[in-house]
C-alpha cells in the first residue's frame, strides 16, 4: 500500500519535511518561502513517487497501491500527474520531475536526497549529512561539493537562525500526527457523513455537482463496499445520520427556495435494503446542509431549521416516529444561526455550532433537562463544520486549522491540540471503538476569465487570468488595468495576501499568524489599498506599509466595504444582537456609528449613489447622493443574512440572479432606464464571485469547477 517517506528529504528545488508531510522551498534567510499545496490523494501519490524514486511505476500499481483499488479510471490519475506537475513546476515536454513512460507508467527522475540532522550541539560543519537516494543521471564530484556545499549552508542557518519550522516541530514533538486514508474516493462531493456506533459503516450524501445528480451511500469502513441507497436529479440529499440500532436513517432533501424535507428511510437490517421512505416532516426553504444527531434511546432527531418568522436557523427537536417538533435555540439577529449539533453519549447533553456573524463559529453545549445553553468557547483559526464528543464523553474533538484538530475538555475549560493531519479536516466524527473520520478535499478550484459585457464592449472575447488558473483561493481584481491585482494563496505556508503586479512582480503584503481564513477581499477605488476581512475580523493592507486591524477579535463585523474618496471604510459591526453601520476614515484609530437603521451599506466608486437596506426588508433601496431620491430594487435578488454580490458601477448596479432552472446570469440595473438588463455573461453556479472593470466593458467571472471531496479516516 501508500508509503510515506519518514525523513527529511532534497527532492530537486524543493525540501520534504515529514512531520507536515508537505513540499516547501527555502530561501536565504533559513524561511519557508513557498509550500506545494497538494490535496491528500496528490499527496499520497507523491509520496509514493519519492519512495520509489527512478523506478518505473506502472498504472496498475499506482491505483493498487496509492488508490487502494483498481476500478479508478485512467482520466482520475492523469489529473492526479497534472496537478503533481502544476505543482512542482514540471513541464511534461522537458520533464525535471516526472516522466511519462508511453503505454507504461511514469518514472520519478529528480534528485531525492536523505537530510539527517543531527544534534544540535554537533559542530556546524556536521549539522546536516545529505545522503543520495537516488538520481536519474550520475552524480559528478561537483554536482557532490554543491550538495555539501548546501549541507553548510543549511546547517549555518539552522544553528544561527535557529530555523522556524524544525524549533516549532520540536516543541511540538509530543503531538501525534495523522495521515487521512480516504475512504469513498470518488469523483465529486462526498458531503455531511455520519458513522455507525460500532465503526463499521459510513452513510453520506453524494453529489456530481453542487445542484442535482446527488445521491445517498452506504459504505463499510472495512471493505469499503458501497450500496447505493437512493439517487434524485433535483436538490440535494444531505446530512444521513443512523438509528442507533442502525435501522433507519434520516436525511434531507433540500432545494433551497423550492423545497426542504426530512425524510426517514427503513433498512433491512440483515441486507441493508431500502424498505421504505416516507416524510418525516418539513423544513425551511432556505435551510443549509443539514448535520443532525440521532438520540441515544432511538426517540428523537435534533436538526438545523431555517424559520421564517425568524430568518434564521435554529435547532429543533423531532420525533422520530411523528409528530410536531421543539425549537431549541434562538439565535441572535447577527447570526445565521444554530447548527452540527451532536447528541452526548447518555444522550443528556447537545454540542451544537452556532454562527458568529457569518465569519467565525462558536461551539455550544445544551442541557437537555433545563433546556439551557451556554457558549464553550470561540476557536480563533478555524470555522468547525461539524463537532464530536470524545468517547469518554468529557471533551469536544473539532478541526481547529489548516491541519490540525483539538480537543476542548469539559472540566477545565481548556482546549488542546489533538493531532496535527497531512489534510484540511472540514469536520470530524467519532466513532465508538474511537476511530475518526472526517471530510477533506476542496469544494471549489477557482478559475477567473475576463470576458466582454456586451452591454457596455461588443467586441467578444474571453480569456483566461493567467495566475488565477491554480485555485488560489480569492482573486480579485484591480479596478485600474495597471494596478496589482490581489491573490490569497499559502504559498508561503499559511493563507496570506500577495500582490501580482502587471510587469510579472509578486509580492506578500500580509503577515497573518496561525492559521487564518480570508473571506473578503476589496480593492479602494484608487487600486491601492485593499480591505480583508479574517474571520469576523477587518484588516487594512497597502503594500510598503504594515497591516492594520481595523476591528478587534472580540468585535463581530462583516461586509466592509470603501468610500468614494479611498480613505473611508464602512462595515457592519454587531451591537446588542443587532447590526449597526459603522464608518471609519483610515487616518483615524476608531470608528464612528453611521447608521443604526440598516443592515448595509455601499457607496458607488464615483460617490454619485449609494445601497443600503433597512432590517425586515426584501429588496434594497437605491439613493442618490444630491437629490436623495431613492429606488426600490426590486427585481435584484432579494436580501438576506448573506447579502449577495453586488458591483456599483457609473452606468448601473451588477448583480448575478438564477434565470432559469439552470442558468445563473450577471445582471444590470440600468441607472439611466431603471431597468434590469442581462450582460449575457453565465455563471456556473450562484454566488460565486464575480468583478466588474471601472469603465465596465469587462466583466471577471470565476469559470472555475467543483472541487473533490472524499471520506477519510484519519490512521496514526
Amino acid at each position: 500500500m501508500s508509503a510515506k517517506p519518514e525523513q527529511h528529504l532534497k527532492v530537486g528545488d524543493w525540501w520534504y519535511l515529514p512531520q507536515q508531510d508537505k513540499l516547501v522551498k527555502i530561501d536565504e534567510a533559513g524561511d519557508i518561502s513557498e509550500t506545494a499545496s497538494l490535496d491528500n490523494l496528490c499527496q499520497k501519490a507523491l509520496n509514493y513517487f519519492l519512495v520509489n524514486a527512478g523506478r518505473l511505476i506502472t498504472r496498475d500499481e499506482l491505483l493498487s497501491d496509492v488508490w487502494g483499488v483498481r476500478d479508478v479510471s485512467d482520466g482520475r490519475i492523469s489529473r492526479v500527474i497534472r496537478v503533481l506537475r502544476v505543482a512542482l513546476g514540471d513541464d511534461s515536454r522537458e520533464p525535471r520531475y516526472i516522466e511519462t513512460i508511453p503505454k507504461r507508467g511514469f518514472r520519478f527522475i529528480a534528485p531525492v536526497s536523505e537530510v539527517i540532522l543531527v544534534d544540535e550541539n554537533t559542530e556546524a560543519e556536521a549539522a546536516v549529512t545529505d545522503v543520495p537516494i537516488v538520481s536519474a543521471q550520475q552524480n559528478s564530484s561537483r554536482h557532490r561539493h554543491w550538495w555539501l556545499l548546501a549541507g553548510a549552508f543549511l546547517s549555518c542557518m539552522l544553528i544561527i537562525t535557529g530555523w522556524h519550522y524544525w524549533q516549532q516541530s520540536q516543541l511540538e514533538q509530543h503531538v501525534p500526527f495523522g495521515r487521512f486514508e480516504p475512504l469513498s474516493s470518488m469523483d465529486g462531493l462526498e458531503l455531511y457523513p455520519d458513522v455507525s456506533r460500532d465503526g463499521r459503516y459510513l452513510v453520506y450524501g453524494h453529489s456530481a455537482d453542487f445542484e442535482g445528480n446527488s445521491s445517498l451511500i452506504l459504505q463499510n469502513t472495512q471493505t469499503l463496499e458501497k450500496k447505493l441507497l437512493k439517487t434524485v436529479s433535483t436538490g440535494g440529499l444531505r446530512g444521513p445520520i443512523f438509528s442507533p440500532d442502525m435501522t433507519r436513517v434520516v436525511y434531507q432533501h433540500l432545494l433551497r427556495e423550492h423545497f426542504c424535507e426530512l425524510r426517514i428511510m427503513t433498512l433491512n437490517a440483515k441486507t441493508y435494503d431500502v424498505e421504505s421512505d416516507k416524510l418525516l416532516t418539513q423544513c425551511g426553504l432556505k435551510s443549509v446542509g443539514a448535520r443532525m444527531s440521532w438520540s441515544p434511546d432511538g426517540k428523537y432527531v435534533v436538526f438545523p431549521n431555517w424559520l421564517a418568522r425568524t430568518e434564521s436557523i435554529v435547532l429543533q427537536l423531532q420525533p422520530a416516529d411523528g409528530g410536531p417538533g421543539e425549537e431549541l435555540t434562538t439565535p441572535p439577529q447577527t447570526s445565521l444561526g444554530d447548527f452540527a449539533a451532536r447528541f452526548s453519549a447518555d444522550g443528556s447533553k447537545i454540542v451544537f455550532v452556532r454562527d458568529v456573524a457569518g465569519g467565525t463559529g462558536q461551539i455550544w453545549l445544551l442541557d437537555m433537562e433545563t433546556r439551557s445553553s451556554k457558549m464553550l468557547f470561540q476557536p480563533e483559526h478555524n470555522y468547525p463544520g461539524n463537532v464530536a464528543w470524545t468517547v469518554d464523553g468529557r471533551g469536544i474533538i473539532y478541526p481547529s486549522g489548516t491541519n490540525s484538530l483539538s480537543v476542548y475538555d469539559l472540566a477545565s475549560g481548556e482546549s488542546a491540540l489533538f493531532a496535527n493531519t497531512d489534510s484540511s479536516p472540514h469536520d470530524v466524527l467519532v466513532s465508538k471503538d474511537n476511530r475518526i473520520f472526517a471530510s477533506i478535499g476542496r469544494f471549489w478550484q477557482s478559475s477567473i476569465r475576463k470576458v466582454n459585457n456586451r452591454l457596455e464592449n461588443p467586441i467578444q472575447s474571453a480569456d483566461d487570468v493567467e495566475f488565477a488558473k491554480r485555485s488560489e483561493g480569492i482573486v480579485q481584481l484591480n479596478p485600474h488595468p495597471d494596478g496589482p491585482a490581489a491573490v490569497l494563496t499559502s504559498r508561503s505556508g499559511g493563507q496570506q495576501v500577495w500582490l501580482y503586479y502587471p510587469d510579472g512582480r509578486q509580492k506578500q503584503i500580509s503577515s497573518f499568524t496561525g492559521q487564518m481564513y480570508p473571506k473578503v477581499l476589496e480593492f479602494s477605488p484608487d487600486g491601492k489599498k485593499l480591505l480583508v476581512l479574517v474571520n469576523a475580523m477587518i484588516w487594512l493592507l497597502e503594500d510598503g506599509k504594515v497591516p492594520v486591524a481595523m476591528t478587534t477579535p472580540e468585535q463581530q463585523s462583516r461586509e466592509p466595504s470603501w468610500g468614494a474618496d479611498s480613505q473611508t471604510v464602512y462595515f457592519k459591526l454587531s451591537h446588542k444582537g443587532r447590526w449597526q453601520i459603522m464608518q471609519q476614515n483610515i487616518a483615524e484609530n476608531t470608528p464612528s456609528v453611521f447608521s443604526d437603521k440598516w443592515d448595509f451599506f455601499q457607496e458607488s466608486p464615483d460617490g454619485a449613489y449609494h445601497l443600503r437596506h433597512v432590517p425586515g426588508e426584501q429588496h434594497m433601496e437605491l439613493v442618490y447622493k444630491e437629490s436623495q431620491d431613492v429606488i426600490k430594487l426590486m427585481n435584484m435578488p432579494k436580501f438576506e443574512f448573506l447579502s449577495p454580490r453586488i458591483i456599483l458601477r457609473e452606468n448601473g448596479v451588477y448583480f448575478s440572479k438564477a434565470s432559469g432552472p439552470d442558468k445563473v446570469e450577471i445582471f444590470r440595473f440600468n441607472l439611466k432606464t431603471l431597468r434590469v438588463e442581462s450582460t449575457g455573461v453565465e455563471q456556473k453556479y450562484l454566488g460565486r464571485r464575480f468583478d466588474v472593470s471601472l469603465d465596465e466593458k469587462f466583466i471577471y467571472q470565476d469559470d472555475g469547477k467543483r472541487g473533490d471531496i472524499d471520506i477519510a479516516e484519519l490512521k496514526f
